[in-house]
């Protein structure tokens, strides 16, 4: 059983019949419902994917003497008769959204899982960046379906035969897959904000083991260059032994960079504590050690 656009003007009137058309014709399409003098229509968006990637389709329903009539390749086909059967027609596209959703939580949980383990793969932030931008997709398509659905319940509340309870029931259902679909949103943003934790972590560290390193080799270099100049007078210069004294000098500084925080620390132990520790200069000097230790401690 077909209709034809000539049919639907009949039916319609010549202008509602047109507005129809147009709406049915445009190049991108919204879920919406409106009211007709002789029945309604029902743009239906629902998700779907095509070369791995999440795109829209979009089915246009039109009802007209009490029949639902749905518009492909230039005419209307009958697909029901009463509204619990288009109801369930809804339901089939509903859970394939939903199945769509569970897809990408489980992308999520895989993603999370190698976050939260220290496996964190170079391909995080694209991975990452792929799910936030579908899964917004997501939201707003089913804040757009609340919208007309909502619209759709309100023209049929009016009238007895429309299967109230179970189309708020579906809505509801709308409503819940839109608040998971917020959920992931949410823990995208957890796992980027502890990503971008866990990469400025190791950029201190590694900005803290150069200072320490230039900390330790700047006095060597200078001791270095400064023996290294071509001038008269110089430390050790007719010394035979001038060269060991200045290795034994660089190995002595070194150590005081790499030991001397805990042989001071071991002597203070030992003697300082007991004899100077109710003195208030020795407190503060000892703070003054324990925050520089911190600071020069790797």
């Amino acid at each position: 059983m077909k209709l034809t656009w000539d049919d639907v003007e009949k039916l319609l009137g010549k202008d509602s019949a047109l507005t129809v058309y147009d709406d049915f014709h445009e190049e991108i399409h919204q879920t919406q419902f409106y009211d007709l003098s002789g029945g309604h229509a029902f743009i239906f968006r629902y998700l779907t994917f095509k070369d791995a990637r999440l795109v829209y389709d979009t089915e246009f329903y039109l009802k007209l003497d009490g029949l639902f009539w749905i518009y492909r390749e230039g005419e209307f086909q009958k697909v029901c008769d009463t509204e619990e059967d288009f109801l369930d027609i809804l339901y089939i596209r509903f859970e394939r959204n939903k199945d769509i959703v569970l897809i990408y939580a489980n992308q999520l949980d895989a993603l999370e899982d190698t976050l939260y383990d220290g496996k964190t793969p170079n391909t995080f932030m694209d991975n990452w960046f792929d799910l936030k931008k579908d899964i917004s997709k997501i939201e707003r398509y089913l804040n757009r379906q609340l919208f007309a659905h909502k619209d759709y319940l309100k023209h049929g509340i009016k009238r007895d035969s429309f299967p109230n309870l179970d189309f708020a029931n579906y809505i509801n259902d709308i409503q819940f897959l839109m608040t998971t679909a917020q959920g992931l949103l949410g823990r995208l943003d957890n796992a980027h904000n502890y990503y971008t934790s866990l990469k400025n972590d190791k950029l201190n560290k590694n900005i803290y083991f150069l200072t320490l390193l230039s900390g330790i080799f700047l006095p060597l270099n200078l001791i270095v260059g400064f023996f290294g100049m071509n001038t008269e007078g110089l430390f050790f210069k007719d010394n035979p032994a001038g060269t060991t004294y200045v290795v034994y000098t660089l190995f002595g500084i070194l150590l005081v960079f790499l030991l001397g925080f805990n042989l001071v620390k071991t002597i203070d132990r030992l003697f300082f504590r007991w004899w100077l520790g109710r003195s208030k200069v020795y407190n503060k000097m000892a703070d003054k050690v324990d925050e520089v230790q911190q600071k020069w401690t790797f």
